[in-house]
């Protein structure tokens, strides 16, 4: 049988034969070249052209070292912006910027207001006001993790979210007044407590720290912190909460519910906290922290700081902290002797602390060599950017 013409193979080496004439192409897409459309990228790619300099997304180079040079160019000519290398091998090269973005609003809640100034400044040359740049970050906080009443109406349906997904995360609610007429109920506080904290912290000392942070918005909230430390001195975040203010109610409410979700009859717990009254008087009025099934224990740090305050003086503070820190009594007896020969108003006021609750050579093994509210403080620091947004993006960073 003779091959007919229309048989004949077509040649696979020429592009045109894979593709139909795409008429007026070049007037469309004119900075896109026509063989562009043969790399698998799913969009139409660039090539780097070395006479412009400028990069682009999904733009293709012939090689590693073109792409190296042309990020060199780019960043001198256009960018004036320096990077570092982060990734280097023979099929991969990633860089990242030194300076910060305007994405890193996002991506780094604690992003300030001095970094928006340098930000506008690097990307236009000009300096803003301070008012301005408070307000665009204002403005980029509320689009990016929404306003603070929009955010505690959603706050209910975030931890519904979480109590479904992880199970046995703990959610309380305390409700301080209700409406009738709109018929719903005006949010006092709120305590929650993560699934796995609280399976961890079985495997934590009998250690406790709380402390309570200021929520940086306009309702001037608090959040309250309860840590652990394991045996490897790694920290646990164990339960937080938001209140209105550090009184002596909403410690004994956060207190009483640490003790039913999360120690859970586990006897022995010392709890370490600074000076607070409300803490204070949340212990006393009834809590497990209190003998023969607990202690409440100072920081000595806080003691330390409020002893320097009142006498300003350094070698005082040292001797204060020494004092505290020390495990024989004999030791501790000859500091205070020293705090006396340099200061009798300094000695007389450091003996109206009751030594049990303060030093460890009196403590009589609770704090297990623990001697600061460092764990809390530690997740404190870590949640010092969230700390400005709104509750549903405070428990979800």
């Amino acid at each position: 049988m003779s091959s007919s013409p229309e048989a004949v193979q077509p040649n696979i080496t020429t592009p045109q034969s894979f593709y139909r004439s795409m008429p007026f192409f070049d007037q469309i897409f004119p900075e896109i070249p026509t063989d562009s459309i043969d790399v698998p990228t799913m969009k139409y790619a660039k090539f780097y052209n070395k006479n412009e300099g400028k990069l682009d997304v999904r733009m293709l180079f012939k090689n590693k070292v073109e792409l190296i040079e042309a990020v060199k160019d780019h960043s001198i000519r256009h960018a004036r912006r320096e990077y570092y290398v982060t990734e280097s091998s023979k099929t991969k090269w990633k860089v990242v910027c030194l300076h910060s973005t305007p994405r890193q609003v996002k991506c780094n809640p604690s992003y300030g207001i001095k970094h928006v100034i340098q930000t506008v400044k690097d990307h236009t040359g000009y300096d803003i006001p301070y008012q301005k740049a408070l307000y665009s970050l204002k403005m980029a906080r509320e689009i990016i993790y929404s306003t603070w009443e929009s955010s505690v109406q959603k706050l209910p349906k975030y931890m519904g979210a979480h109590k479904k997904y992880s199970p046995g995360t703990i959610v309380e609610w305390e409700h301080k007044t209700f409406q009738p007429s709109t018929g719903a109920h005006v949010i006092g506080y709120v305590f929650w407590a993560f699934a796995p904290c609280i399976e961890g912290f079985q495997f934590c000392r009998n250690v406790i720290s709380v402390d309570g942070t200021h929520l940086y918005t306009k309702y001037r909230h608090k959040m309250l912190i309860a840590a652990a430390m394991d045996g490897n001195q790694q920290v646990l975040p164990l339960a937080f909460a938001i209140v209105d203010d550090e009184s002596t109610s909403s410690w004994k409410w956060f207190l009483q519910l640490l003790s039913r979700h999360v120690i859970r009859g586990r006897r022995g717990v010392c709890l370490i906290s600074d000076r607070h009254p409300g803490i204070i008087k949340a212990v006393r009025e009834g809590s497990d922290f209190l003998s023969p099934h607990g202690a409440h224990r100072y920081c000595s740090r806080h003691v330390c700081s409020n002893f320097n305050y009142r006498f300003k003086n350094v070698i005082l503070k040292d001797l204060c902290w020494r004092a505290g820190s020390e495990y024989q009594i004999r030791k501790f007896n000859r500091i205070m002797e020293e705090i006396k020969s340099h200061n009798i108003v300094a000695f007389e006021f450091s003996n109206q602390i009751n030594n049990e609750k303060l030093t460890a050579s009196h403590d009589g093994g609770w704090r297990t060599g623990i001697l600061t509210t460092n764990m809390s403080e530690y997740i404190n620091g870590v949640l010092k950017g969230a700390r400005r947004l709104a509750p549903a993006a405070d428990c979800h960073n």
